[in-house]
């Protein structure tokens, strides 16, 4: 790999990613949410949120590559990197992965770029093997609503990347949206009649860390009686990238904790 490599991503799960193909040197620049690993706050500059970046200071970081992400970046933000003259000769690494299957094709597209297949292609061949032991499970149906945030109360709709996850092994989410990107993570009412149908209900760890006194006040709110929870790590289930692998196995595990709680 080339020392002249300078890497700024606005994406925290692909920085994660980097770090796991052995490029965490090469990072000059990442958001102030890329948490992982602990030790980018010692290596890298801070270049502000993922819907914010300061431009001017990606410009001082001469990179030759940035990578963004459609869902993770404002469009606003994805045009000014793509006609920021300071960045034309830099190669700009623009994902938007839908499904567990996509998350894979990414990896090896980054090992590709970084010339680090040897990394990837076992991580790979170990991924696609789970990913085929998860799909054993997908005709296990389980209907199931998946909560992001509280005040308002915001839930994953079923063309997300998350819904997709959890399809993987048979979970069946409830909340039908369409493909827009401002719509697919709507607000749902307490009294939403969809609530009373659904079989088990997921809190996530993030972006809003659900703790049992928040899924309780929901659950009097909702007037909701004898339901069925699981507080799902919001990281496996839609951080894309290497932690893939992580997420399918946690994915097995979910399935068997909720179809426990069901018998």
């Amino acid at each position: 790999m080339t020392k002249s490599l300078r890497i700024v991503s606005l994406v925290p799960s692909l920085t994660e990613s980097l770090c796991d193909l052995g490029l965490q040197k090469y990072i000059v620049g990442c958001t102030n949410y890329c948490i992982s690993p602990k030790s980018l706050r010692k290596t890298s500059t801070a270049i502000g949120g993922t819907k914010d970046p300061n431009i001017q200071k990606i410009i001082s970081l001469k990179p030759t590559h940035i990578v963004i992400n459609e869902e993770e970046n404002t469009s606003q933000i994805r045009k000014e990197i793509y006609e920021n003259e300071h960045f034309k000769n830099c190669q700009i690494i623009d994902s938007f992965p839908k499904t567990g299957a996509d998350s894979i094709a990414l990896v090896k597209e980054l090992g590709n770029i970084f010339e680090c297949q040897s990394i990837v292609e076992p991580w790979a061949k170990e991924t696609e093997e789970l990913l085929l032991k998860c799909k054993s499970e997908e005709n296990n149906i389980i209907e199931c609503i998946y909560f992001i945030w509280r005040n308002p109360w915001m839930v994953a709709g079923d063309k997300t990347y998350i819904s997709e996850m959890l399809k993987l092994v048979g979970f069946q989410n409830l909340i039908l949206t369409s493909n827009e990107l401002n719509k697919r993570y709507p607000i749902l009412n307490e009294t939403d009649p969809i609530l009373k149908t659904c079989k088990i209900l997921f809190f996530s760890t993030e972006p809003y860390p659900f703790k049992k006194r928040h899924i309780d006040d929901f659950l009097q709110k909702a007037n909701l009686v004898n339901v069925h929870y699981l507080i799902a790590d919001g990281q496996n289930l839609s951080w894309y990238g290497t932690r893939t692998l992580n997420a399918l196995s946690y994915l097995i595990s979910l399935k068997q904790q909720a179809s426990r709680l069901l018998l």
